[in-house]
């Protein structure tokens, strides 16, 4: 069989796609941070939140050396591409539902949510992305698919006679089962979170929106670091407290109430 003749791809799409995947490498690795530096903010949701990032991260790294590789046939680094996006991507969909499941179980069913399930989460979120990439890599399902299917990365051999099963396995089904399944259990709980649109390249980012920039603790803590030498000066004990009296020998109603040695802003 001949090779396929590559879609030719623009520089505005490849920039696009880079953009994209910069804008999730960024928001990832925020998320990712905000857990290491603040312990008090690691609940059981922003645990998952954690792997999800992760996942994320390395899907857009992945996609980010696919494009700017631009591959034209199947090599060892194509193959080890598309099978990183692979298992990351489709974790990051498990990883998303799980989310969306633990909310479900915790808020609306108030089902004990202990270290039982979270085990379970890995189990399948780690465990069936990694099994389906085996496969594929095992049976040379992963290769160069000539752009038709991409911007530029590898993803499933479009040689391949069953490519449309690969397709729905390594990526497709469970993208689609999230779409339907995230909506409905978050309109059961009374929230939404509008993901359609934003794409595999983006997902990081959308994370970071959400859960750092429109969450108001990690964003005051983010600000607090941005400006943390102006903050320090303002911030010191000298600065913030009430100008002592004179003391006078003589008389001891004069002598400062401890009331008076408090800052008058309370630190937070």
């Amino acid at each position: 069989m001949s090779p396929l003749p590559p879609t030719p791809l623009f520089w505005a799409e490849r920039g696009a796609v880079l953009v994209s995947c910069a804008l999730s490498c960024v928001g990832s690795v925020l998320l990712l941070c905000s857990q290491a530096l603040w312990p008090e903010l690691r609940t059981r949701p922003r645990q998952l939140l954690l792997y999800l990032s992760v996942s994320d991260l390395l899907s857009a790294l992945s996609y980010s050396y696919g494009v700017l590789r631009d591959f034209q046939r199947s090599s060892w680094d194509c193959v080890l591409q598309g099978a990183l996006s692979t298992f990351a991507n489709t974790s990051s969909f498990f990883w998303t539902m799980a989310i969306a499941l633990y909310l479900y179980l915790s808020i609306v069913r108030g089902s004990p949510t202990g270290s039982g399930l979270l085990w379970g989460f890995h189990v399948v979120s780690w465990g069936v992305p990694l099994a389906i990439t085996v496969a594929a890599v095992a049976l040379r399902k992963i290769g160069y698919d000539a752009s038709n299917v991409s911007v530029g990365w590898c993803w499933v051999n479009l040689d391949a006679e069953d490519r449309l099963l690969w397709m729905l396995l390594t990526g497709k089904v469970w993208e689609m089962l999230a779409y339907v399944t995230l909506p409905v259990l978050y309109i059961l709980i009374r929230k939404h979170i509008n993901r359609a649109g934003i794409g595999n390249t983006f997902q990081g980012g959308a994370n970071c929106i959400l859960f750092v920039l429109c969450t108001r603790v990690v964003r005051a803590r983010l600000l607090s670091l941005l400006c943390c030498g102006h903050c320090a000066t303002l911030g010191s004990p000298g600065s913030w407290q009430q100008p002592q009296p004179h003391k006078d020998k003589d008389k001891d109603k004069d002598v400062p109430s401890p009331e008076q040695n408090k800052p008058l802003l309370s630190s937070t």
